[in-house]
């Protein structure tokens, strides 16, 4: 209520009605103002709303962490059709579920009984990327092939069919397959490399051990 009550007085100081001293917006206070909205922190979670065949609708939960009493936080909601300004108070959660392939920029405002009400502190910009469809139909083999191109758990697949990387993912275990083999073809070069220089190098201690075994005894 107090607060409310400031945003009235700050309302008639704009009209040059001074009547009522509010504290003055001290650089200490905005110090202390700005640590606290640098506490501030955005959790993301997700959630599957709907499954089809080869498709899933997924959007994104925001939870405000530290929201102090001291704060305003203010944020643009692209859903609604006048997109419209929310304005969060502390304790408020926030009302609005976020769809991927957004971005919402977060302002977190001064909220206090002087004058420093209503100035910004700080902007946080959140990114809701997309999620691969073809990721979560085929988790079992991605999480085994992470190095697949299309088996990135956030990625927009919107504009390729699931056949054709079904086709690209044969043609990416062939090519392993190939690889693999040549792999520990050199693997066992390197090995017995390195097992021919170590017996060259024993026979070489051996033969000067006993030149000099022989020296010593005449």
């Amino acid at each position: 209520m107090k607060k409310l009550i400031v945003f009235v007085i700050l309302f008639f100081i704009s009209l040059n009605v001074y009547a009522v001293d509010v504290p003055a917006c001290t650089d200490s206070e905005m110090t202390r103002l700005k640590e606290i909205a640098n506490n501030v922190s955005f959790k993301k979670s997700y959630q599957i709303d709907d499954e089809e065949d080869d498709s899933v609708s997924f959007f994104y939960n925001v939870d405000i962490i530290n929201f102090d009493s001291d704060l305003k936080i203010s944020y643009l909601d692209s859903l609604s059709d006048e997109d419209e300004r929310i304005n969060l108070n502390s304790g408020q959660e926030i009302p609005t579920v976020f769809y991927e392939g957004s971005s919402v920029k977060f302002s977190i405002y001064a909220y206090t009984n002087n004058l420093c009400t209503g100035k910004l502190l700080k902007t946080v910009t959140l990114e809701f990327p997309v999620y691969n469809d073809y990721y979560y139909f085929n988790k079992e083999k991605c999480q085994n092939n992470m190095n697949f191109k299309y088996c990135k758990e956030y990625l927009d697949v919107s504009e390729i069919e699931f056949s054709k990387i079904d086709k690209l993912f044969d043609e990416y275990l062939q090519k392993n397959e190939v690889q693999s083999p040549n792999k520990k073809k050199i693997n066992w070069y390197i090995l017995g490399g390195g097992l021919g220089i170590l017996m060259v190098v024993i026979v070489g201690l051996i033969v000067f051990l006993n030149k000099k075994l022989k020296k010593d005894r005449w």
